[in-house]
């Protein structure tokens, strides 16, 4: 056997003192922690929901209780063109939401991180819910339509009115969230139409070039909409049933056994927002 050498004493010290600054683990406590979400990520509820069209109830008496005011007036006026309809719900749920929504304790089902994928809105449950984790400004899909074999869309801006035909379009929601500094989260939503069959073209990406197979899209960054949420807060979008052919309303109305409208509901669910490890703000 080879001698201890000299140092070896110290070493054993040295481990002691370690194994003296760690806290005992009590009986029956686990090993594993819970996973916790990354100091920028927040969390979303999202709810996607039918109604007959043209409902009373929810197209006026529920949008009642919302805050269409917290967007701008051009913003409002831009999007009701084109026939979207946003605002925004803090404090007690309403009502008719409640009962809109079916909540009655239902867990939410885990989706991946950047994308939702909804079920088919023709059949049951008439209610999708997800939870979406999402890291600061890294973009998340909601998928708001089913694939239309031929989409003729009205496009309304200042002074004019256009119209196209997409081939094989569907309505995405791209989501993007920035938590702010006081715990509230900025919310960026923009519509997008994919179309037609997948493309191949090289794209720059950080310097070097790459293969795209992806599918053509238009964004309607011009659609976009912008709103902070504080948490438990909720982003309502829907449709207005008086414009026909719209991109609203194509992305909120669904046609196929008979006429429905459809409700987004976003609810910003959970920050990693802490005081203490807020940056100073700069006057």
């Amino acid at each position: 056997m080879r001698p201890l050498s000299g140092r070896t004493p110290w070493l054993l010290l040295a481990v002691l003192a370690l194994a003296g600054c760690t806290a005992p683990i009590k009986k029956g406590e686990s090993l594993l922690k819970a996973p916790q979400m990354s100091p920028d990520a927040v969390a979303l509820d999202v709810f996607f929901v039918r109604f007959p069209f043209g409902d009373t109830e929810v197209n006026e008496q529920l949008w009642q209780e919302v805050d269409e005011q917290h967007f701008p007036a051009e913003v409002r006026q831009r999007l009701a063109q084109n026939g979207f309809r946003v605002g925004l719900l803090g404090g007690q749920m309403p009502i008719i939401l409640s009962q809109l929504l079916e909540l009655k304790d239902k867990p939410a089902p885990t989706g991946g991180p950047g994308e939702i994928a909804l079920a088919d809105l023709d059949a049951e449950p008439r209610v999708e819910r997800r939870h979406m984790p999402l890291r600061a400004g890294v973009r998340g899909e909601i998928i708001a339509t089913e694939v239309y074999g031929q989409l003729p869309v009205l496009i309304s801006a200042p002074g004019e009115l256009c119209g196209q035909t997409y081939s094989q379009a569907q309505g995405i929601l791209a989501v993007t969230a920035r938590p702010l500094s006081d715990g509230r989260v900025r919310l960026d939503v923009v519509p997008e139409l994919y179309h037609d069959q997948p493309r191949q073209r090289w794209v720059g990406d950080q310097g070097m070039l790459r293969l795209d197979t992806s599918r053509p899209k238009r964004v309607f960054d011009d659609l976009g909409i912008s709103g902070t949420l504080p948490p438990g807060a909720m982003l309502l979008i829907s449709s207005l049933p008086n414009r026909p052919g719209s991109l609203g309303h194509h992305f909120f109305t669904t046609n196929k056994d008979h006429r429905e409208q459809k409700l987004l509901v976003i609810r910003l669910a959970q920050t990693q927002h802490n005081d203490l490890c807020a940056p100073p703000e700069t006057k």
